[in-house]
C-alpha cells in the first residue's frame, strides 16, 4: 500500500497533502448554470510557496485517530511522518464537512499504550436473529441472545489480549484487528452456557460458534490497539 506523501513549507509551516485528487475539477452554480472550475492544488501550493524552503514528507506507518476512525471525515487524526532523517507528527483536522482537511506539524510521537478485547455484540445479534438456522432447536429470543452474549463477554474479560491469535486486519481502522477464540475458550463458553440452555440449544450454539470464528466473522474478537500522543515536556 502506498504511503501518504506531503510537502512541508519550512518558511511558514504550511502542509500540502499530495493526493491523486490534486487535479480534480470542482463545480459551482453560476447564474443558474453549473460551471466546471479546473483546479490543480499541488501547483497552487507550489506557486504560493515559491522561493520558500520546501521539504517532502512521507507517512512513517503510525496513525492515531483520537475520536473516531480514519473513514470519519470529521475525525481528528495524527500521522507520524519522516523526511528520511527525522520523524515528525502531523495533526489532521477540519472545522466543518465543507472545508478541506488541514494539517499542522507538531512535536510529539504516537505511543502504544496497550491492547483491549471487545465482543462483536451487534453483529452476533444480527447473525443469530436473521441468518443462522437453529433447527432442530427453536431460535433464541432476544433475552436468550443477550444471555449468551453476556456469558461470552464475561469470559473475554479474563483473556490476555496478547495471547489472542490475529486472523484478519480491519480495512477501515488501522487500530483494529480480529482474533480467534481458542478451543479452550470455546469449551469454557460451552460449560457456562450448559447451566442456562437446553442440550439441543447448546448443540446449536456450539455449531454457531464454530461456524463463525474464522477471519473477521462475528465470533472473532476485536483486538483494539490503544494509542496516545506523547509530547515533550519543557
Amino acid at each position: 500500500m502506498a504511503r501518504d506523501k506531503f510537502i512541508w513549507c519550512r518558511n511558514c509551516s504550511a502542509i500540502h497533502h499530495v493526493t491523486p485528487f490534486d487535479r480534480v475539477a470542482v463545480y459551482a452554480v453560476l447564474s443558474d448554470a453549473v460551471e466546471e472550475i479546473a483546479t490543480y492544488d499541488w501547483r497552487a501550493f507550489m506557486q504560493q510557496h515559491a522561493n520558500h524552503k520546501l521539504e517532502p514528507l512521507e507517512a512513517a506507518g503510525e496513525k492515531y485517530f483520537a475520536n473516531g476512525s480514519a473513514l470519519d471525515p470529521m475525525s481528528v487524526g495524527y500521522i507520524e511522518v519522516t523526511n528520511g532523517h527525522d520523524r515528525f507528527l502531523l495533526r489532521r483536522s477540519r472545522k466543518s464537512i465543507e472545508e478541506p482537511l488541514a494539517y499542522e506539524l507538531m512535536k510529539g510521537r504516537i505511543v502504544a499504550t496497550g491492547l483491549s478485547l471487545e465482543v462483536q455484540e451487534n453483529e452476533i445479534k444480527k447473525e443469530i436473529k436473521y441468518h443462522f438456522t437453529w433447527s432442530p432447536a427453536m431460535p433464541l429470543n432476544d433475552d436468550r441472545i443477550d444471555l449468551f452474549i453476556g456469558l461470552l463477554k464475561e469470559l473475554v474479560k479474563g483473556i490476555d489480549p496478547n495471547t489472542v491469535q490475529i486472523t484478519e486486519y480491519s480495512y477501515t481502522d488501522e487500530s483494529v484487528s480480529y482474533g480467534s477464540l481458542d478451543p479452550d475458550v470455546i469449551e469454557a463458553l460451552m460449560m457456562k452456557c450448559a447451566a442456562y440452555f437446553l442440550p439441543v440449544e447448546l448443540a446449536a450454539i456450539r455449531r454457531f460458534v464454530e461456524s463463525h470464528r474464522e477471519s473477521c466473522d462475528v465470533m472473532t474478537l476485536l483486538i483494539l490497539r490503544q494509542s496516545a500522543i506523547e509530547q515533550p515536556v519543557y
